[in-house]
């Protein structure tokens, strides 16, 4: 798209709009009005190493957002076996360890798969290889792959 940048009491102004723009504008190929930067008393395009890092940081911050309202779901588990930690009441515990096995678990592949899909968008080196990475966490497959990591330790540690 056609952008016109121009510069007023050293703030970045742009428009699609030649009409708008003063005669001091000047003329941008841009993929984005965002990719313009008012930098050092230069007007620029983001290089493609600025636009990866914000790329990076916007899907990690959906990342965590995305894993934070995850874990809310079960957060409440998670305060009563503390509370029944804390009170000294280590049966209370166990018992509630036990009957709320299924979702501690889900709750280790969601961490797992968040450590996972930080690692994928950091070590991401393009782009467009950023924005095929997709920020959905599929519950049956997570634990289904935590289940066979956790049934394979135990084979290995009891030689089965």
């Amino acid at each position: 798209m056609k952008l016109y940048a121009w510069v007023e009491n050293e703030q970045l102004f742009t428009t699609e709009d030649k009409n708008l723009a003063p005669s001091n504008a000047i003329e941008l190929e841009v993929e984005s009005p965002d990719n313009v930067v008012y930098e050092n008393g230069q007007i620029r395009l983001k290089t493609k190493e600025e636009k990866l890092a914000e790329e990076k940081e916007r899907k990690l911050a959906e990342l965590k957002n995305h894993t934070t309202s995850l874990l809310e779901q079960t957060d409440y588990i998670i305060t009563k076996i503390a509370e029944a930690q804390l009170l000294g009441d280590t049966d209370k515990a166990e018992r509630l360890k036990q009957k709320y096995a299924k979702q501690l678990q889900e709750r280790e592949a969601i961490r797992q798969w968040n450590e996972q899909m930080k690692e994928a968008i950091r070590n991401a080196k393009t782009l467009d290889e950023l924005r095929q990475i997709e920020i959905r966490y599929v519950k049956e497959l997570q634990l289904l792959s935590l289940t066979s990591r956790t049934s394979k330790k135990r084979c290995k540690k009891h030689d089965c």
